[in-house]
């Protein structure tokens, strides 16, 4: 005769492997239902150019970016705050990151100008009940650019810049973490234009042994940015991700992803970790994002890798953009 113990044990194993069934059936029909209905709607390139805040679509995290920017159900770290903030309720430990992208511009024209484009951000758990916190700042510079009036002539410069700050809550729900994201936006061209707008997310990594995540978050929701009589809405954003450990030191990833103001498009990634020594890492990683599939030239394929250490990591993603150039993205990061 079995032990009450081990048996009681066994019908939970059982229970929860059909329950975890259940929840990946349901939110595969779900997905299913949902994504044609999305695509079909708003979410076409007919609405190309028509909203404001583009700035907002930029990517941050070098790590996320050299994984073709597939991190809906991915992030668990600072990072969590652009792509999914629920993924804060995932937190261990204090986090705070820092991110850089050159931007070169043709007609760039003063050699003081410093374009550029910056992301900044710190998160912290507070208790298992009450949550994680997180403040982000995501800043782009476009330099001093020539002006010209409707003759061509010269009328000196303007130097555009973008800035939104982000306060997240996350915390776990029935196991489930969601999060809410407050956003104060400002755009200026010549003048400055404010707005607020929300993000919000959930995600749930207890599929399959925990090695399946699924991801979804809605972005830039509300607010417009207003310049002298003209309003236009902000990109709305609906992204729809999962991850799979392959193993426990290799990740893959997918995200599809619905912008209100273009057609929808994949982002594909994979990640894997090499332990080198007791706290020491160095991870290599590989995407494709088809969002610039139109864009000519090469384009699309994202490389990067990553050093991690105790408290800390270093990452670099390079991200080709066909004839418009390249970029390249470094983060520093820290968790204490």
């Amino acid at each position: 005769m079995k032990p009450i113990k081990s048996t009681t044990m066994t019908m939970e194993t059982k229970m929860t492997s059909k329950l975890n069934g259940k929840i990946v059936v349901t939110l595969a029909l779900a997905l299913g239902l949902l994504a044609p209905t999305l695509a079909q709607a708003a979410f076409s390139d007919k609405a190309a150019g028509t909203r404001t805040g583009q700035f907002l679509k930029l990517p941050v995290g070098a790590r996320i970016i050299g994984m073709g920017e597939a991190g809906t159900a991915v992030v668990d770290d600072v990072n969590s705050i652009y792509y999914n903030v629920a993924g804060l309720a995932r937190l261990e430990k204090k986090s705070a990151e820092y991110m850089y992208s050159g931007i070169f511009l043709k007609d760039k024209t003063g050699k003081d100008s410093n374009p550029g484009y910056h992301w900044v951000a710190y998160a912290m758990p507070i208790s298992e009940a009450i949550g994680s916190v997180g403040l982000g700042l995501q800043y782009f510079n476009a330099g001093d650019i020539t002006k010209t009036d409707i003759r061509a002539t010269d009328q000196g410069t303007f130097s555009p810049s973008d800035l939104a700050f982000n306060l997240a809550y996350a915390r776990k729900v029935m196991d489930i973490p969601v999060g809410l994201d407050l956003k104060i936006i400002s755009s200026k061209i010549e003048e400055t234009a404010t707005t607020v707008a929300v993000d919000f997310g959930a995600q749930y990594d207890k599929l399959l042994g925990e090695r399946l995540a699924l991801g979804f978050a809605a972005q830039n929701i509300g607010g417009k940015l207003k310049f002298e009589t003209e309003s236009d809405k902000l990109p709305i954003l609906i992204r729809l991700g999962s991850a799979y450990k392959v193993k426990e030191n290799w990740l893959g990833a997918l995200d599809v992803v619905f912008p209100e103001d273009n057609s929808a498009y994949l982002a594909l990634g994979t990640e894997y970790k090499h332990e080198l020594q007791n706290d020491m890492s160095l991870s290599g990683r590989l995407g494709y994002n088809s969002r610039a599939r139109r864009v000519d030239g090469f384009n699309g394929v994202t490389v990067g890798f990553g050093f991690g250490f105790q408290m800390g990591t270093v990452d670099y993603a390079w991200m080709p953009l066909g004839d418009l150039g390249q970029t390249h993205r470094f983060s520093v990061g820290v968790k204490f």
